[in-house]
């Protein structure tokens, strides 16, 4: 079809009769027909077709005829159809649309996929979400390298940091110039860095301000400035002997109710049981050498009031020699009214 304008410009209009056809059988839900209509539409008209199918909610009859790879990628993703979306995603190396499918992964529950999808669009931040919540070490080691030569230095320190790699930290904050950040950083976490980051931070400082230089404090020489001091240079060394080791994920039960003390305060209490338990044990050992003693004095007794009630008893006890039986006399006149006998010896009526 042409068609003139009021300034005779010839315009010219295509119109298939397969197409309206098509459309108005779809129209009437007449779909068994219409795709019969479908292989006499050209394929240069199918996007055409399929953003038609869209308006009229039949997505999934759109993904199919859809031949544009953006349009039918954005169908996949509102289907949900992630495989589609990731054959889309290889043949057009889009770093958007990789991004955009790991998103959805990563909400679906897909997350090797997810990690895949990032991994090509250098989603530095999602990566590091899903090894961090997967409690991946070796995917942050990784990823601390990786970030760390594209220059995201924010999410190397935070790998490094969640792996326990202290010196690898603050190695990574002097390299940034964040020597104060790498101060403070040794202040808490490795006190025995201090003076050597102190010293560069002097030297850094004294470039601008020299008296601000001067007046920054070293715990080597004025530790009475810095409370708990040795304690902390106590606590790191302790410390550094679990740093490197990597609870599983199946023991988080067992570590859910562990307090959040520091761990200052957790060596000064470690500290205040050990002395506890020394001296609790020092009173039980004079308890038991005084139960002991006690025990050998009692015995000591015993014996003695044995013995003296032997030779009381030896005393008092006078056995009668001329009695044939045996009888022992405790006193004359217990013995008389024993026997049955009177004062004059005579046996009693």
């Amino acid at each position: 079809y042409f068609l003139v304008d009021k300034e005779f410009n010839v315009i010219g209009y295509t119109l298939l009769l397969s197409l309206i056809e098509y459309k108005t059988l779809v129209m009437r839900g007449d779909l068994d027909r219409a795709s019969e209509i479908l292989p006499t539409i050209p394929k240069e008209q199918h996007n055409s077709v399929a953003h038609f199918l869209e308006s009229r909610g039949m997505i999934e009859e759109a993904l199919e005829i859809a031949t544009d790879p953006d349009y039918k990628f954005e169908l996949a993703i509102q289907l949900g159809r992630l495989e589609i979306a990731q054959e889309i995603a290889v043949e057009v190396q889009s770093e958007s649309k990789w991004k955009q499918l790991g998103e959805l992964a990563m909400s679906s529950g897909k997350l090797q996929m997810a990690e895949e999808c990032m991994k090509y669009a250098m989603d530095l931040s999602g990566l590091l979400l899903l090894y961090s919540s997967l409690g991946d070490a070796e995917g942050l080691t990784k990823l601390a390298t990786l970030a760390k030569d594209q220059g995201k230095n924010n999410v190397a320190y935070l790998c490094l940091f969640m792996l326990g790699k202290l010196e690898d930290c603050l190695d990574l904050l002097v390299e940034s110039n964040r020597i104060p950040e790498a101060a403070l950083f040794a202040r808490s976490y490795l006190p025995s860095k201090v003076s050597e980051i102190v010293a560069l931070w002097r030297k850094d400082l004294s470039k601008i301000n020299p008296k601000a230089a001067e007046s920054l404090a070293d715990p080597e020489e004025y530790s009475n400035l810095f409370e708990d001091w040795q304690v902390a240079l106590s606590v790191e060394e302790k410390a550094a002997e679990t740093r490197g080791v990597y609870t599983s994920a199946e023991n988080y039960p067992s570590h859910a109710d562990r307090s959040s003390m520091t761990l200052v305060e957790a060596f000064r209490n470690l500290q205040a049981e050990e002395e506890e338990l020394l001296e609790n044990g020092d009173i039980d050992h004079e308890e038991a050498v005084a139960e002991e003693n006690g025990g050998d004095e009692q015995k000591k007794d015993g014996d003695v009031v044995e013995e003296h009630h032997e030779e009381k008893e030896e005393e008092e006890g006078v056995v009668d020699g001329d009695s044939t039986d045996g009888a022992v006399l405790v006193n004359e006149s217990e013995a008389d009214e024993e026997w049955g006998t009177n004062n004059e010896g005579n046996p009693s009526a």
